[in-house]
């Protein structure tokens, strides 16, 4: 998701404490967040209870591990025996990432949907860029929708209040077993739940996102003469990176930040923040270790392994897929094997697992935030509330039951019919109805990530799924997650996008030569003045609330 400018953090906070302070403060919840952070220091997370209704071929586990799906089930599980709403009317306020759907009264997908619900549902579209303007004018408004996706990087502040002032605190209803009552929600991991804490308190449905983090992704025609995208040592890695860099062929992409970013895993930087044995935080590029990995891409910008132009990420991957730049960062596994058979069918992607960088004390893998943020439910009696809490339910139903079908593809024949691997594929019907508003309701609410055949192009699909599965395996037990998710900070969502962009700018500068090595640390400790020192006492002050 897209950043903003200071202009808009400016404008979107006045516009959430507008909104707070326009409310009455009553209803489910205390009333002030102060009061908040003193109800509950160690919030019981809801208990992890995976769904068994559907047998995934592969299992996940609590640590993030994905399920994996090699085949479309022949017969579909329902897993909601009856409509969860009450026929009223439901507004969600969401985000979407492809096209908009066909306005729901010329909507056929919409209101079958709505059916199956029990409630009428309108969707209030955000796009990216521009949800940060469209929640700043809902919030702005008198009337707040009842569900509410809310982001934990597009720089909205005073969320504790807007959450205190408007929105239901539903700790008591999925805690621990209560979650139970709530089978799809009851399915995600309590690291998905931490991204709904604040201040103690649960506010909401996750939004998951797979847990791992970002990897060099590498085209294996590539890497074949240096016996593949992988290694045991830097000198190991900057040797390949040269042998495999000659012709019009360069080992990595050109956004040097990228390489830092993934090379400080192996030099054994911590996942954003790093919280020692007397409770301080350390931000990971305040480190000594992740100087480190940036004299490391110094040395593989003199070696000339770098591709020399200046291409756009969709860019490079295309190149990568044409055999000009040998690797790329994605996001996480699955993006790097998914991109390249968009781009290249016939290429399965290696990926690169942390090396040891000497004396780092062995790699790390940063795992992500497993979330893309979570739904709110507006303040409301408690029957309502928990109607709503039954609609995300629903809209989180996993792979192989009917609600997951019909929510993701429609109607079969209508909207969808099957490929030559009995997988679903929209019709053109599908596309302009059921498409947009998928992606609505999958932002708000979904149920973990799984590998699935179908994600993939070509014929491999099967090995790909249980390739990134393997990969998944190995990244797991060198896995560490940001110790302060689940911790909420006004600082944070005020100052980091910008110290995050400079520092990138840095890094960028000071790897192509722009800029002196010796530059990095007066930033940081002018970046300290500038809301560093300001962010890190506010979460060090919420991990000691909660004891972790």
């Amino acid at each position: 998701m897209n950043g903003m400018s200071r202009r808009t953090f400016v404008g979107l906070g006045a516009a959430v404490a507008a909104g707070v302070a326009s409310t009455s403060l009553t209803g489910c919840g205390s009333s002030t967040a102060k009061k908040t952070e003193a109800a509950s220091a160690n919030v019981k997370l809801p208990t992890y209870v995976p769904y068994t209704g559907v047998k995934p071929d592969l299992p996940p586990n609590a640590k993030g591990l994905d399920s994996g799906f090699l085949s479309y089930p022949k017969t579909l599980v329902r897993s909601v025996p009856k409509p969860p709403g009450d026929g009223s009317k439901v507004t969600l306020l969401t985000e979407i990432w492809t096209p908009p759907p066909t306005p729901k009264d010329a909507n056929a997908h919409w209101q079958q949907l709505n059916k199956k619900l029990g409630v009428d549902l309108s969707v209030i579209m955000g796009t990216d860029p521009g949800y940060d303007q469209k929640f700043a004018a809902t919030v702005a408004g008198n009337e707040l929708p009842d569900l509410m996706w809310i982001p934990p990087n597009q720089g909205i502040q005073h969320v504790a209040q807007l959450l205190e002032a408007k929105c239901a605190d539903i700790t008591e209803l999925v805690s621990g077993d209560a979650v139970k009552a709530y089978p799809h929600l009851a399915a995600m991991t309590q690291a998905h739940w931490k991204t709904a804490v604040v201040n103690g308190r649960i506010w909401g449905a996750p939004s998951p996102y797979p847990a791992f983090g970002q990897v060099y992704g590498g085209n294996p025609k590539v890497w074949e003469k240096a016996e593949g995208l992988s290694a045991s040592s830097p000198d190991e890695f900057l040797a390949k990176c040269k042998e495999v860099t000659g012709g019009k062929v360069w080992a990595l992409e050109p956004i040097y930040s990228n390489a830092v970013s993934v090379m400080s895993q192996c030099f054994g930087v911590p996942n954003k923040w790093e919280r020692g044995k007397d409770g301080s935080l350390t931000f990971w590029m305040e480190t000594d270790a992740y100087l480190e990995a940036i004299n490391f891409a110094i040395k593989l910008k003199k070696a000339g392994v770098f591709y020399p132009g200046n291409p756009d990420m969709a860019d490079a991957y295309i190149k990568m897929a044409q055999g000009s730049i040998g690797a790329c960062v994605y996001a996480n596994p699955t993006n790097a094997r998914k991109d390249l058979r968009i781009n290249a069918p016939e290429l399965a992607s290696q990926i690169l697992v942390p090396f040891a960088a000497g004396g780092s004390g062995g790699p790390r893998h940063h795992l992500h935030r497993g979330t893309i943020g979570y739904t709110a439910i507006k303040k409301g009696d408690e029957k309502r509330v928990k109607m709503l809490l039954s609609i995300l339910n629903y809209m989180a139903a996993p792979f192989g039951t009917e609600e997951r079908e019909s929510q993701e593809f429609g109607s079969r024949d209508l909207d969808f019919t099957f490929d030559k691997s009995g997988f679903p594929v929209r019709t053109a019907k599908g596309k302009k109805e059921v498409e947009g508003l998928r992606s609505g309701l999958e932002t708000a609410t979904v149920s973990p990530s799984a590998l699935i055949a179908s994600m993939f192009e070509g014929d491999a699909r099967v090995q790909d799924v249980k390739d990134v599965y393997a990969i998944e395996q190995k990244l797991i037990p060198i896995g560490i997650p940001d110790p302060t998710v689940g911790h909420y900070s006004d600082a944070y969502t005020e100052y980091y996008p910008r110290m995050s962009t400079d520092a990138k700018d840095l890094v960028n500068d000071i790897v192509s030569g722009r800029k002196n090595i010796k530059e990095w640390k007066p930033f940081w400790t002018e970046a300290k003045k500038r809301g560093l020192d300001k962010m890190r006492k506010e979460f060090q002050k919420s991990l000691d609330k909660s004891g972790e």
